[in-house]
């Protein structure tokens, strides 16, 4: 019986398969062992970031170890007795409505400056002389105008005889209708030129008074009228000063700064979540350390219309009375705002109020290491407390220190979607 070369050698047997599985396996195996372990050995921060509050819509949870890592302490919601007053940093300033900056008129040369600069003046006074041509130039206008006005003055009266007397020549039939019209026309048109020249007069006397002189009271002639004074137009201090005699001056230059100082300004900066508690009319006391044991009353007289994009203030403009000088223009100031009628409400620590979209809110500490957010309207601000108008009750556990982790931690899933 013959046999074929398969029955000689039988079926082959799958040694070498079956050994690299078996390989495989037992890499696999190692592996995965080797990274549980890795996994289970974790340092104390990677233990702390393990044991993270997880955000849950506004929600966290933490373990006491996570609590006591991230430094977070919790305080009660009080009841508060203070004044109902808000605190803002202020600095004096000009009050601009009593302050005059002075400048030159025109070109030409300073050619007397008596004043000096801490110098009280009366509404009025000369501080300065200038010599120019252009002064020189008005009073040439000025003369030939009242000229005109003379001899325009002399035509119309002498077309208002001839008028007159055609008149009665008309009456007695000793002239025509036609001569008595020329007459009545030529004396209309002497009156209209002797108004016109009338008006000139006046602009000429108008440039000179824009100049600071009145041909009623200078002349040309000697010293008076012969230079363009430069004259305060209020009774103050003088602060400034850039003219000296032989300066030479252009329209618009700057000469003096004038101002009263018996009121100034205080710009007050203030948050604008506190904008909700000050209004013009509102008064207010201020302090300066210059004068630490004495206070300064005032009154609010306007609110910015717009705040500052990067500090978020607004700016409230005082008045403040000064009667005997004592309060200096660039002093700083603490402005308090409100009667300070002692009232009782909640407050909590001011470091314990964050901003989340936008709004404030409180993290309130309830069992078992859960944190919740809390909305929340504020009030004043004073000694280092926030006032709370509502969102929270007296004797509720807020967070204190830490509070801003938690708000990083609600925040920061927002923060990966974007």
């Amino acid at each position: 019986m013959t046999s074929t070369r398969d029955d000689i050698q039988g079926t082959p047997t799958p040694t070498f398969p079956l050994r690299r599985a078996l390989v495989i396996a037992i890499a696999v195996g190692l592996m995965l062992a080797l990274a549980y372990t890795i996994l289970q050995r974790q340092t104390p921060e990677e233990e702390a970031a393990s044991n993270a509050p997880m955000p849950d819509n506004h929600t966290l949870v933490l373990s006491e170890a996570a609590q006591r890592n991230a430094g977070i302490t919790i305080d009660t919601v009080q009841t508060r007795e203070h004044r109902a007053r808000l605190e803002a940093p202020g600095v004096v300033a000009l009050d601009e409505t009593r302050t005059a900056r002075i400048g030159a008129l025109v070109e030409g040369r300073v050619v007397s400056a008596p004043v000096q600069v801490g110098e009280r003046v009366r509404d009025g006074a000369t501080l300065a002389e200038i010599h120019s041509h252009v002064l020189h130039d008005a009073w040439a206008d000025y003369r030939r105008a009242q000229a005109d006005q003379m001899r325009r003055s002399a035509e119309f009266a002498q077309a208002e005889k001839v008028a007159q007397r055609a008149e009665r020549l008309y009456r007695d039939k000793a002239v025509s209708l036609q001569e008595l019209s020329r007459t009545q026309v030529e004396r209309t048109a002497a009156e209209q030129m002797l108004n016109a020249a009338k008006v000139e007069v006046r602009r000429t006397e108008e440039a000179l008074e824009h100049l600071g002189l009145s041909p009623s009271k200078h002349s040309p002639r000697g010293e008076s009228g012969e230079q363009i004074p430069v004259t305060s137009p209020l009774a103050g201090v003088v602060l400034e000063k850039h003219a000296t005699n032989g300066t030479a001056v252009t329209p618009g230059m700057p000469l003096f700064v004038v101002s009263d100082l018996s009121t100034l300004w205080v710009l007050a900066e203030i948050d604008e979540t506190q904008l909700a508690h000050v209004s013009v009319g509102l008064p207010v006391t201020l302090q300066v350390t210059a004068y630490p044991q004495e206070t300064f009353a005032g009154t609010v007289v306007f609110i910015a219309d717009t705040l500052d994009p990067k500090t978020r203030r607004i700016t409230v403009r005082c008045r403040v009375p000064n009667p005997h000088g004592r309060l200096k223009p660039h002093m700083y100031a603490t402005v308090a705002f409100g009667t300070g009628d002692v009232r009782s409400t909640l407050a909590v620590p001011a470091q314990a109020v964050q901003e989340l979209e936008g709004k404030p809110v409180v993290f309130i500490a309830e069992e078992s290491g859960k944190f919740s957010v809390r909305a929340i309207e504020l009030g004043i601000e004073a000694d280092g407390w926030r006032e709370i108008l509502s969102g929270v009750q007296a004797g509720e556990r807020i967070v204190t220190t830490g509070s801003f982790l938690l708000k990083s931690e609600v925040a920061k899933p927002a923060a990966e979607e974007e």
